[in-house]
């Protein structure tokens, strides 16, 4: 059996720029029979042998083996921690490296991966936002942090934000509405109630001085486009995982 066409979401933003690579996954490129589509997180039913090797796949896409990625155990909160090494970082929900050949990682099914580069400093970011995180302002700690402590240029410094749960269908309940300002808020004629996170997301990466023509945005919605992403909020325990990856390239690799 051949195999599948590994589909991915990538960014035409950073596509300019020959030094990093960025893919998000999608839930296709895996056979009719795998339970849960093109899945890349363990625990969830899943064998663990395929998820292994849908890693594999995916990280040749940016040119890496599965040992070169770098994890987060992902806790919802405004952790940033800077790393020089592959592996998985306890409690965070934020990577920063100068390290070349180390792929920042992360892992999704609703929330939204951001994904930062900085040229001039030669230093990328992966941040993890769901509701919690942007709600502590998560993505712009992580590009003030680039600026202020890495010498990053605001003129310069690029930001992908990946597919993820849109205004269109991520329902929140009050508690969490109130969290947010108004202008990230729409609600039906039914009085639901939906949150803009990708919005409230680019916000703050304006907000920490980022150029409007520098944040790439991707208009996929998880919960809506059921054939092409894994979504929790929809699917619940039959959910997969997605990964988005960015790394620094090796010197003439």
């Amino acid at each position: 059996m051949a195999t599948p066409v590994l589909p991915l979401i990538r960014s035409t933003l950073f596509a300019q720029y020959p030094h990093v690579r960025l893919a998000q996954s999608t839930r296709q490129g895996e056979h009719s029979d795998a339970p849960f589509g093109f899945n890349l997180g363990y625990g969830l039913g899943d064998d663990d042998l395929r998820v292994t090797g849908n890693i594999a796949r995916f990280a040749a896409t940016v040119q890496l083996e599965a040992e070169d990625l770098a994890f987060m155990k992902q806790v919802h909160g405004d952790t940033i921690r800077e790393i020089s090494e592959a592996g998985i970082a306890d409690d965070t929900d934020a990577l920063i490296t100068r390290q070349p050949g180390v792929g920042l990682t992360v892992r999704t099914a609703d929330c939204v991966p951001v994904m930062l580069y900085s040229p001039t400093a030669g230093v990328i970011a992966a941040v993890h936002a769901g509701w919690r995180g942007s709600a502590e302002r998560i993505t712009r700690k992580a590009a003030e942090r680039l600026l202020t402590e890495y010498d990053a240029d605001p003129e310069t410094l690029i930001a992908f934000i990946g597919a993820a749960a849109a205004v269109c269908c991520y329902e929140v309940g009050d508690e969490v509405a109130v969290l947010f300002p108004e202008r990230w808020i729409q609600k039906n004629n039914e009085g639901k109630t939906f949150l803009d996170l990708q919005g409230v997301n680019r916000a703050q990466l304006l907000e920490a001085g980022l150029t409007a023509e520098h944040i790439d945005v991707s208009n996929n919605c998880t919960i809506h486009d059921h054939h092409i992403f894994h979504s929790y909020r929809r699917d619940g325990d039959t959910s997969g995982r997605m990964l988005t990856t960015l790394v620094l390239r090796e010197e003439g690799v």
